[in-house]
Parts: structure tokens; C-alpha cells; sequence
């Protein structure tokens, strides 16, 4: 009887081993994707079958987005999917966004190759190890510059590498939920053999495997100097280079303060959606690479900006120091972040009218957004003004914020600049609102101005001011509020001279030199 139950053990055991080796050996190949000169195949275990590939189409501005998106199947029983996401932009050059969910108890093993590349040379984008010194706030970003350039026949193609993670949520009460990405693995190990690149991994259950790669039919960088200055720069520059791009957006390393708490989370970070360093590069060195980056991340913006009602560029993730504090989660507003993503937007579709016809000016969309929680009295009353909280989230139980003085500038700024673009007498009104509570808060302890001649960070709920001011920010923020008072033809504010004279005479006192964007604007 033993010897029976052992021998069926024993077959079961064999015809397992059998069925997983056949899984894993026996692949066959699916032609996803195809343009003029290049088709992207995935190799998997010839069991999994796809279902019908389901097309949509999007068109933001002048880009348009073509998904294909298709489900994993194992004996009719649902396994993950798979999803590309070609992205055409304005100036003609393409996305191609590549993602597989593995949603099943089984590991994969997969091949996606890249074909057509004939004559294919590679510049690689990592050719030295960095080390990079210990954050205490985001640990090490481990992820590398993408794997490099390639130059073939029909044009040039930059490949990224593949980012293998696990989605993870906290759902609180009142439908809001923190999302990120924990990162498990990046797979830089690409293979360039005669005309094809090939991406070779192993994608475990309940994991997501992403990848993108840049197609041009002319040179991304004018001259070989330019691409190599910026593998350097961003070698050695990790915050400044954006690695891991979605078609949803890029992801970026995140803070340990998260909630879901992980070393390794990784999120769509408002102030790093935004690429303001390829604008700034492209300035100073026009190249097909980084007007493209600054083209695609209006895309993600926009895109991003259609998922919470076309109103908002919310936080998706929850910052734990806000949440002890206030009791604030995901999402969230963050006031600043929002200001800088609005005039990105507008300064941007001036910078290239080209590649881009603007539909609505993101200015004038923030403002309403601002408007909106002025009504529902998510302010600071300071006698006849009132100040705008920094951060806002859906909860109408969590209790005001702070609100810090460069972000009501900020606010400000986008109050002022919204009145100039439309003539409506309702931005300026809230604009006056916020200069008065600016003047009025806090004016009988002094104001904003310190002992020592700096500035308050903060005004609070309370009535009190707290926290060391920035070093410069809020000055700059100073100057150009003036600078926009003029430009208006009103008159510059009196106080606010006041508060930029003291922190001049602060700064001069501690022998901290003026950086370039203050002097520029005095």
C-alpha cells in the first residue's frame, strides 16, 4: 500500500515537473506591435494565450495616444495582461510604453524583443558604477540611467530599462486611498544581438513588469557632446533624471514617510512630473531628447489631470509627517506643487507653438480649483483677508493646515495671473483677499518679520507664526510677486517691500551670497 501511494506521489511529482518544464520551455511568439521600421513580439510560455486585443485612442493636444491592451490566459482562466501604449508627439517622435501584470499564482518567464534596428549601434547611457551617498529621508535610489541609445538604419531608438514592482494601497474611510509601487527589481541586463533587443525576465506573481522605450527617425541629440554631457549629468544627478516612465506618468523614489510604509516605494511625485530639467537643458542645448521629454511630460500632466475631474494635480500617496500632523491623506493638494505644474503648462505651450495647440490655460483651471476652497472656508481669516491653507485634502473632517508664506505667494501669483489672462474680476478679488491676510496676520506680534530681521515660515490656524523661512525661495517669491504688481500696472505692495528689505538686510548680516534668480530679479 505504501509502495502504491509512494508511486502515485512520485507520478504526480513527475507529471508535474513535466507540465512546468513544458510551461517554461515550449514558448512561442506574438507580434504586439508594429510601425514602418520596428514590431515589438512578446515570447512567452506557449500555454498562455491572449484574448483579443482591445484598442482605444486619446488625443491630448497634439499628441495622441494608441493602447493595445489584450488579457493573459491560461486555459480560459484569467493569468494578467498586457498593455502598449503608443504615444505620438507633436514634433513626430513616439512613446512606445510597454506593461505586463502577472495577476496568478504561477512565475513567468518572459522575452519582449525589440526587431527592425538593422545596423544597430549602442551608446551605452551607464558605461560607469555610481555610488551614491545615503539619504536619510529616500535611503538610495538604486535605479540606473536607461540603457542607451541606438542608432540603426531608419533612426535612433532610447531604450529604458525594466522595472519589476508590486502595487500597494491603504484604503481609508471616505473612498480615499494612498497609492505607490514598491520596486523589487530593475533589469538592465538588455541584449543587443544583430538587428533586435531583447528584455529577458522572470515576472513572479502579483507583479508588474514596465517598460518604455524612444523612437525618433533623426538624431535625439544635435551632436555626440551634448548626449554625453547628460549620461554624465544624469549619472550623477539621480533627482534631476527620470528613469522609470508610464504611460501614466514617471515614478519616481519616495520619502520613507509613506503610508503604505516600504524603503522601496516609488510614486508619481508632483514637482518631479514636471521636467523642468529637460526644459532647462533644451534651452541651452536644443535636442530632439529633451524637447521630446518636456512634450511627453505635458502628456502625463494632462493625463494625470483628467483622473480628479479635470481640476487638480492631487498627491496619490500619503506623507506620514501630514498625517500625524493634521490628520491629512491621500490624495491631497499640495498648494505649491499645483502653482509650479500650472505655470509649467502655460509657460511651455508659449515656449513651443508648434508642437502644441493649448486648449485651456492651466492657470485659469488652478485658480477655479482655489476658488472652490475659498467657498468652502479652507482658509486662515486674518482681519479683513484671509490666507489659503497649503494643503487640502477630501476629508471635510481634517482641520486646517498651515499656511506658509511661499505658498501664498504662490497662490497669489496664480490669482493675479489668472485675472490677467481672462479680465475676471473674481480672481482679483481673492487676490486682494489673500495680500490683506499677507498685511493683517499676526500684526500685532509683529508680522512676518522676525527679531532677527528673517522671515516666519508659517502663519497657523492659531493665530501664531512658527518655522525658519527658506533662504531664498520666499524672496524670489517676493520679488516676483512685485514683478507681477508692475507687469499688472498696479502698485507695488509697500509691505512686501518691507519683508524683502528685512530679509535682504538678514541675508547680508549672515554673509549669504544672493543667488542668480534673486539678483535677476532686483
Amino acid at each position: 500500500m505504501i509502495k502504491k501511494i509512494a508511486f502515485g506521489i512520485g507520478a504526480l511529482v513527475l507529471v508535474l515537473a513535466l507540465a512546468l518544464g513544458a510551461f517554461v520551455l515550449i514558448k512561442d511568439e506574438v507580434l504586439f506591435y508594429k510601425n514602418s521600421n520596428l514590431a515589438l513580439t512578446l515570447k512567452k510560455p506557449a500555454l498562455l494565450s491572449f484574448s483579443e486585443i482591445e484598442t482605444t485612442e486619446k488625443t491630448i493636444e497634439n499628441a495622441v495616444d494608441q493602447t493595445y491592451f489584450a488579457h493573459l490566459k491560461l486555459f480560459g482562466l484569467t493569468m494578467g495582461t498586457y498593455e502598449i501604449t503608443e504615444r505620438t508627439l507633436g514634433n513626430g517622435t513616439e512613446f512606445v510604453f510597454e506593461q505586463l501584470s502577472n495577476a496568478s499564482w504561477l512565475p513567468i518567464p518572459v522575452s519582449s524583443e525589440l526587431s527592425g534596428l538593422k545596423n544597430g549601434e549602442l551608446t551605452d547611457w551607464n558605461p560607469e558604477v555610481i555610488n551614491h551617498p545615503y539619504h536619510n529621508d529616500f535611503g538610495v535610489d538604486p535605479t540606473v540611467n536607461p540603457f542607451g541609445a541606438i542608432s540603426y538604419a531608419d533612426g535612433e531608438v532610447l531604450q529604458g530599462n525594466v522595472y519589476i514592482s508590486e502595487s500597494l494601497e491603504t484604503a481609508y474611510d471616505g473612498q480615499q486611498v494612498s497609492r505607490l509601487k514598491e520596486l523589487h527589481k530593475e533589469v538592465r541586463e538588455l541584449e543587443l544581438t544583430e538587428d533586435t533587443l531583447q528584455k529577458n525576465f522572470w515576472l513572479m506573481p502579483n507583479r508588474t513588469a514596465e517598460s518604455w522605450v524612444l523612437l525618433t527617425q533623426s538624431p535625439l541629440f544635435t551632436n555626440e557632446e551634448i548626449e554625453q554631457e547628460w549620461i554624465e549629468f544624469a549619472l550623477n544627478n539621480q533627482t534631476m533624471q527620470l528613469n522609470w516612465l508610464t504611460a501614466e506618468g514617471p515614478f519616481t523614489k519616495l520619502p520613507f514617510s509613506i503610508e503604505p510604509g516600504t524603503k522601496m516605494g516609488y510614486g508619481r511625485a508632483m514637482g518631479r512630473f514636471e521636467d523642468e530639467v529637460a526644459l532647462q537643458w533644451n534651452e541651452r542645448s536644443p535636442s530632439l531628447f529633451f524637447e521630446s521629454m518636456v512634450l511627453n511630460s505635458r502628456v502625463n500632466l494632462l493625463n494625470y489631470l483628467d483622473e480628479f475631474e479635470g481640476t487638480r494635480w492631487p498627491t496619490e500617496y500619503t506623507s506620514m509627517w501630514l498625517k500625524n500632523a493634521y490628520g491629512l491623506k491621500a490624495p491631497y493638494v499640495d498648494t505649491r506643487f499645483n502653482e509650479y505644474v500650472a505655470f509649467y503648462l502655460d509657460n511651455t505651450a508659449e515656449q513651443y507653438p508648434d508642437d502644441i495647440d493649448q486648449e485651456q490655460f492651466a492657470v485659469v483651471v488652478y485658480a477655479d480649483y482655489l476658488l472652490s476652497r475659498i467657498e468652502k472656508n479652507e482658509i486662515i481669516q486674518a482681519e479683513d483677508g484671509f490666507l489659503i491653507v497649503d494643503y487640502f485634502d477630501e476629508d471635510p473632517e481634517t482641520p486646517l493646515t498651515h499656511a506658509s508664506l511661499n505658498h501664498e505667494l504662490g497662490g497669489l501669483k496664480i490669482l493675479l495671473t489668472a485675472y490677467e489672462r481672462t479680465n475676471d474680476s473674481k480672481y482679483l478679488d481673492a487676490a486682494t483677499q489673500v495680500v490683506k491676510g499677507i498685511e493683517q496676520f499676526g500684526q500685532n506680534e509683529g508680522g512676518w518679520i522676525r527679531e532677527n530681521g528673517d522671515l516666519w515660515y508659517q502663519a497657523r490656524p492659531d493665530g501664531t507664526f512658527s518655522g525658519d523661512d527658506y533662504p531664498q525661495l520666499t524672496l524670489v517669491d517676493l520679488l516676483e510677486t512685485q514683478a507681477l504688481f508692475e507687469e499688472l500696472e498696479m502698485e507695488r505692495n509697500p509691505y512686501f517691500d518691507e519683508l524683502i528689505e528685512s530679509k535682504l538686510k538678514y541675508l547680508d548680516a549672515e554673509g549669504i551670497e544672493l543667488i542668480e534668480k534673486v539678483t535677476n530679479l532686483m
